[in-house]
């Protein structure tokens, strides 16, 4: 639906201090507050609350293109947004002709069709879309006064159709709305020649504008043109979001800070087609490694709400990280000793294991009954067939179960 008042003033506020835009939008998210926990996890190892997953695009003139599209995921308790940029020339599984991503938003299904794409790039379904205007993104750089930007190379390019003319020398200059949506939206020149690396470069100039368009948001002077901002982008955006939500995306404006997002990449290479039409081949491999390390949660590892049994107090655990991961953020051991610590386990040891492990599993050693406890909390986990004899290094302790925490323990 088209947002209206009064919803308009919510609405505004979403889009400029909650979504991380591109050169479409403009709008952006800040966050702050405690040190970004993987996967949007609390020290305490209590999953953390209102995750949400959704899509900021950009329509072109004609509003059936989007030419820039974004994943992003915030997180209320965390005070954190991390965005992933998806080039609109992917290549995605469809049956139409036109293959490419940003041509989803123009078939009769429009957001679900987005969302269908997103999905089986990424990995993950969107909750929420936010699809805003050129026109917004004009009005809103020039409502802030412009971004200062370095243009990398001269972009010279003239479309009748679109009536659309792209002339920016290169250099450190401030862009105005028209300029900036020139800059945004620029491919190659009228010559064929462009950006070396095609739009591998593209999104990172891209990626500059945002830092850039950012940063004058967050300036003491953008503070008092924010109704100004707020009415241009009431009026030029359509989202998903109910107006509760927005209120309390809303209260956390007083904390928000630029420390706390994070903007990511597709990972891939432009490429041409069997039918010659050119594409981006997002690295699947590659892609699923990021979103794991960036997108996932360790839900498994917060295991369930059960009654804490006496005996637990009695049960030695040692932990094995075989999960894989290796971002610092991802404190695997951490979020599942303080869990088992909760549940009056004590945990004796921990280990992180160079060697991956799809499955987790409980090994006993010697307390038969000691997996059965801890299974009372994980409850998905299997427990290992037959007995697996542990032999303690010198001056280790010897454990009555090992929990060892496979791939499968990240959701």
């Amino acid at each position: 639906m088209k947002v209206k008042s009064p919803l308009r003033l919510t609405v505004a506020i979403l889009i400029l201090l909650m979504l991380v835009y591109t050169g479409i939008a403009g709008a952006i998210s800040i966050i702050t507050g405690r040190p970004m926990q993987f996967g949007f996890w609390s020290r305490s190892g209590a999953r953390a609350e209102k995750i949400q997953d959704f899509i900021v695009a950009g329509t072109d003139e004609d509003g059936i293109r989007t030419d820039l599209i974004l994943f992003c995921r915030y997180n209320l308790t965390d005070n954190a947004i991390t965005a992933l940029q998806i080039p609109r020339d992917t290549l995605v599984e469809t049956n139409r002709y036109d293959k490419k991503i940003n041509s989803a938003y123009g078939t009769a299904e429009k957001e679900q069709r987005l969302f269908d794409e997103v999905e089986q790039v990424v990995g993950i379904r969107p909750q929420k879309y936010v699809i805003v205007s050129f026109k917004a993104f004009r009005e809103l750089i020039d409502a802030i006064g412009g971004v200062e930007v370095d243009v990398p190379i001269r972009m010279y390019y003239t479309d009748p159709v679109q009536n659309l003319t792209i002339d920016l020398y290169p250099g450190l200059q401030v862009l105005n709305g028209r300029r900036a949506e020139m800059f945004m939206r620029f491919r190659y020149n009228n010559d064929g020649s462009g950006y070396p690396n095609g739009d591998i470069d593209r999104i990172a100039a891209q990626k500059g504008f945002y830092q850039a368009a950012m940063n004058k948001l967050l300036s003491g002077s953008t503070i008092l043109k924010v109704p100004k901002i707020m009415s241009i982008i009431s009026d030029n955006v359509k989202t998903d979001f109910t107006g509760e939500e927005i209120m309390k995306y809303i209260s956390k404006i007083p904390s928000f800070s630029m420390e706390k997002v994070k903007i990511l990449t597709l990972p891939g290479e432009g490429g041409y087609g069997e039918n010659g039409v050119s594409y981006f081949f997002h690295d699947k491999k590659e892609t699923e490694l990021l979103v794991k390390e960036n997108f996932k949660t360790m839900e498994k590892l917060t295991g369930a709400t059960k009654t804490i049994s006496p005996k637990n107090k009695y049960v030695k655990v040692k932990i094995v990280d075989a999960t894989g991961i290796q971002t610092e953020e991802a404190d695997v051991i951490k979020v599942v000793s303080d869990l088992l610590g909760e549940y009056k386990f004590k945990v004796i040891s921990t280990e992180k294991s160079e060697r991956i492990q799809d499955k987790s599993k409980l090994i006993n050693h010697n307390n038969k009954n000691a997996a059965e406890l801890l299974k009372a909390v994980y409850s998905g986990i299997e427990i290992q067939d037959g007995l697996e004899l542990f032999v303690a290094d010198e001056g280790e302790k010897e454990p009555d179960v090992t929990l060892v925490v496979g791939a499968d323990f990240i959701s």
